[in-house]
């Protein structure tokens, strides 16, 4: 509790003096022009900010420290153990049931001393060892294109990371036949590879995360007093009143908010429900309408890759075509768009006369958040005008400071105003600290809006923001859905956004449901007692039998990465249902997407089969994700779930189990008064 409080946390940091860390008594030229300068110069901002803003530092640093400690030393979640830790806590059942770990690998070729790309391919060697369960050998692994590993030779059940080398990567590809793993450090020396050797790749922890929220930290102690006077509420945003006749006039919703977006002088926030467009339409009319403007410079962010995909996709259909540079790595760009790639784009360039002249001659730059806070001299390069952040909702409050806080030639803010697009009734950013633990307890921040940690920037300006004067001025949500038939929209529209969502009135939302129940509930059995709480045989069956259903219906016209998907909580029961698809002998059924609600974010198809997987009451609390908003309790994944399907949400579930939960047992009422339960 002591190291929770921000006194303890104050007399601490106040005690980094050089005087103090100076232990061995350095002196001379190194000492005196670089390491002392920047330990005074800590100091003196530290004791620069004002008695808020000292405790808005002292709060961040004391979250981002806890987690990640977290991170390192591991929590338990429902899925198992999570952190840096579970590489070597977890037994091999508890990795191969969450799907951490995949394992009897042979090396194919090996490409490790290829110094341009350092890569090996792995294939499975045929002997998998049965020394787990038969349920955990079947877990299908949770691993994409792009993510971090570490790679260890593993010819007993005693290797791990502990005790055998450790070669750090990304994956290039994989599928049902091999893996490709592009090394981080080309290895000259073969025999450190052995051939006959059996390796295992699991999740690798990174820390870049926490290095960059660090010097967010030191950027938001560095920047102008204005911008933290904006970021704590200090001072209230302005806008340019001049445009309020044209957006009084606007043709349309997404003209009105590029139009808000355009008055605003420091910031503007869009709420965007599911199926909105807030990504294909209104952050491309806001690029638009900012591009007009004689040499703006525009900043493109969000929190994945995926949706930075999604951004190059609506700057690429703008005509006249406009010309962006992507920051971020070729492992984890949509092929489409890899010529974009700055390092692709810079290959010609010979000189850094010329580096800085493509990079100034682009007026469009787009990366994770991630990506452009590892590259902070791009801000000394060049001054943005406005940075629009879509997914804001995902992303923490210290993740966006180096970027909002950044400071270009001559002590200029790197970035003029800033615009946060993203659903706070959607699910929020991942963080590992519990609600209690990550809970803001000093009334000054409080007062600001500074509620908890976890809650992201957006969605505390968007509190602040509703008690202004100018409240309309400031944010703006989209209100018109292009996803859902209005049957299919029904309780989220109700539950969640207070009936505001209008359909589009596109083909699919107006057509006759006649016979198609839209919405519907198909009760299961629970497991046995003592059976796994992540399997349902039951709900497998019945989401099986339903996808065979779909697939009849819609015959040749069935598109796997359209026509249909699956959500459910647990890898062991995604690997059930694919188990009981492949049983159908139906070859297009195992090409759809079968995933958690976390991955399936900013997808959508048109029918959804949604296994809610609970076999006993505690898992309940694992299956939601509660907020609070003017009174109303908003369950965000229950929300993302139900928003995924254009023309059919089938549900399955035990229902006297999920009558526990209130929301629940209001949607399980809602369908049994359209007369759709089986």
């Amino acid at each position: 509790q002591l190291r929770n409080s921000l006194e303890y946390t104050a007399q601490k940091l106040e005690e980094i003096k050089a005087s103090v860390l100076n232990e061995r008594g350095l002196s001379g030229r190194f000492w005196e022009t670089y390491l002392r300068p920047s330990i005074d110069n800590f100091q003196e901002k530290l004791k620069s900010l004002s008695t808020l803003e000292k405790s808005y530092f002292y709060a961040l640093y004391n979250f981002i420290t806890k987690e990640l400690y977290t991170s390192k030393s591991g929590d338990v979640d429902y899925e198992g153990r999570t952190g840096a830790a579970s590489l070597w806590l977890s037994t091999l059942a508890e990795k191969c049931e969450s799907g951490e770990i995949i394992y009897d690998l042979r090396i194919k070729e090996n490409h490790a001393a290829d110094e341009h790309k350092s890569h090996l391919l792995l294939v499975p060697s045929g002997e998998l060892q049965r020394t787990v369960a038969d349920d955990a050998q079947h877990t299908l692994p949770n691993f994409r294109q792009g993510d971090a590993i570490v790679l260890y030779e593993r010819n007993a059940d005693t290797d791990n990371v502990t005790n055998k080398m450790v070669f750090k990567g990304n994956i290039d590809y994989l599928n049902e036949n091999e893996i490709c793993i592009r090394l981080r450090a080309t290895q000259q020396n073969s025999s450190v590879l052995p051939s006959d050797s059996l390796y295992a790749i699991e999740h690798d922890a990174m820390d870049t995360t926490f290095r960059s929220m660090y010097q967010g930290l030191y950027a938001f102690m560095s920047a102008t007093k204005e911008r933290r006077d904006l970021l704590l509420s200090q001072r209230e945003p302005q806008f340019d009143v001049a445009l309020d006749k044209q957006i009084a006039e606007a043709a349309d919703d997404f003209t009105r908010i590029a139009l808000k977006a355009k008055a605003a002088k420091d910031y503007f926030l869009l709420v965007g429900p599911p199926g909105t467009g807030k990504t294909s339409c209104a952050l491309k009319k806001m690029v638009e309408t900012f591009y007009k403007e004689e040499g703006a410079q525009i900043l493109l962010l969000s929190y994945t890759n995926r949706a930075v995909d999604e951004i190059c996709k609506a700057l690429s259909s703008i005509r006249p075509e406009v010309d962006f540079i992507r920051v971020g790595s070729e492992l984890s760009c949509d092929e489409n768009y890899r010529d974009h790639l700055i390092e692709n784009e810079l290959a010609t360039c010979m000189r850094r006369t010329e580096v800085c002249e493509r990079i100034n001659r682009c007026r469009i730059l787009v990366g994770t958040v991630a990506s452009i806070s590892g590259k902070p001299e791009l801000f000394r390069l060049k001054h943005f005008d406005v940075a629009i952040v879509d997914e804001a909702t995902q992303i923490l409050e210290p993740q966006l400071l180096g970027i909002l806080c950044a400071k270009g030639e001559n002590g200029k803010e790197g970035v003029g105003k800033f615009i946060l697009i993203g659903d706070h009734k959607q699910l929020p950013a991942v963080v590992l600290q519990n609600t209690e633990q990550s809970e803001v307890y000093d009334e000054a921040l409080s007062a600001v809006g500074l509620k908890n940690l976890k809650d992201s920037l957006f969605e505390r300006l968007y509190r602040t923001a509703r008690q202004h004067t100018d409240a309309h001025r400031t944010y703006d949500m989209l209100c018109r859905q292009g996803r859902m038939h209005p049957e299919v929209a029904l309780f989220a529209n109700q539950a969640f956004y207070e009936g505001r969502l209008l359909p589009v009135g596109l083909p699919h939302q107006l057509e006759d449901s006649g016979n198609i129940n839209r919405l519907s509930f198909y009760p299961s059995q629970p497991e046995p007692m003592g059976s796994s709480a992540k399997t349902n045989h039951s709900e497998a069956k019945i989401a099986a039998r339903l996808a065979a259903t779909v697939y009849k219906e819609h015959s040749e016209a069935f598109d796997a990465s359209r026509t249909l998907g699956i959500i459910t909580p647990y890898r062991s029961q995604i690997a059930l249902i694919k188990k009981e698809i492949e049983v159908l002998g139906i070859s297009e059924l195992n090409q759809i997407l079968i995933d958690t609600v976390e991955r399936f974010q900013g997808s959508e198809r048109d029918v959804i089969i949604y296994s809610f997987c609970v076999n006993y009451p505690y898992q309940l609390k694992f299956l939601s994700n509660l907020t609070e908003e003017d009174g109303i309790l908003i369950d965000r994944k229950l929300n993302v779930a139900l928003t995924r399907a254009r023309k059919q949400m089938l549900l399955t579930g035990v229902p006297t189990l999920l009558e526990r939960n209130p929301l629940y047992k209001s949607l399980l009422k809602l369908i049994e008064s359209l007369r759709n339960i089986a």
